[in-house]
């Protein structure tokens, strides 16, 4: 059984026992990790840009965080979805632009400067944060995890595949601050064979995807917002963003 049961969880209606997902979004035991004060007074709103699926599809892991931050921030949290052709207006004229996007692809390196050009050409005060992959606080919970994960395996990171010297550079750095191997998931089914290594996979995704459904079949975790300390710690990360 995986180690991440050991760690803070909520019930999941997929199994009788406990783990350590939050694919139930139960408010009732999430509301002890979610900050009580609100940030009354936030200089700026929030615009966050996701990838999405096909036909702009979000996931309802991210309408939640949505959700929750809009409400404890009382300033608008608006989303541009990098599927959807047609992004929506936002509802402010001051914003974070925050790319909750965990690896420096084509996305990061295009489409984010993009969409920042376009919102100051609308006349919008923007503010770009990097891209989520590399925020130190993020990080440090990925560390959380892996060492809760090296207590049954041991632990390797599985992302999107990269081509391009930026996201090489990024991930031999990422190698380093985890000490654990960190591979494309495009390998996992050649890497699995190997006899004298007891892998632990941990699907460095944000939302549910078909290539990492299939990546964790002992506790069918497929990404990190499955996981309740990503979840609840990028909703404490979002909401005190001045």
């Amino acid at each position: 059984m995986s180690s991440l049961n050991n760690a803070p969880r909520i019930h999941s209606h997929k199994k009788s026992q406990d783990v350590f997902t939050s694919t139930s979004l139960s408010r009732e035991c999430l509301w002890r990790f979610i900050p009580k004060a609100k940030n009354i007074n936030p200089s700026r709103s929030l615009r966050l840009v996701i990838h999405g699926s096909s036909g702009g599809y979000v996931h309802p892991l991210i309408n939640f965080i949505i959700e929750q931050v809009e409400d404890l921030r009382g300033s608008f949290v608006d989303i541009e979805i990098l599927t959807q052709e047609k992004p929506k207006i936002s509802r402010s004229s001051s914003i974070w632009l925050v790319p909750l996007l965990l690896l420096p692809g084509k996305h990061v390196q295009n489409d984010i400067p993009k969409i920042y050009n376009r919102l100051i050409h609308e006349g919008i005060n923007t503010k770009l944060l990097p891209f989520l992959g590399c925020w130190h606080e993020w990080i440090s919970i990925l560390k959380y995890i892996i060492d809760l994960e090296s207590k049954c395996g041991e632990p390797i990171l599985l992302h999107h595949p990269l081509n391009n010297d930026i996201g090489s550079n990024y991930l031999n750095q990422l190698r380093k601050k985890l000490k654990v191997p960190v591979e494309p998931w495009t390998k996992w089914n050649e890497l699995k064979k190997e006899e004298d290594k007891k892998y632990s996979p941990i699907p460095f995704s944000l939302a549910p995807n078909q290539n990492t459904k299939n990546l964790r079949n002992y506790d069918s975790i497929s990404s990190l917002l499955e996981i309740d300390i990503f979840l609840i710690g990028l909703i404490n990360i979002l909401t005190h963003l001045p």
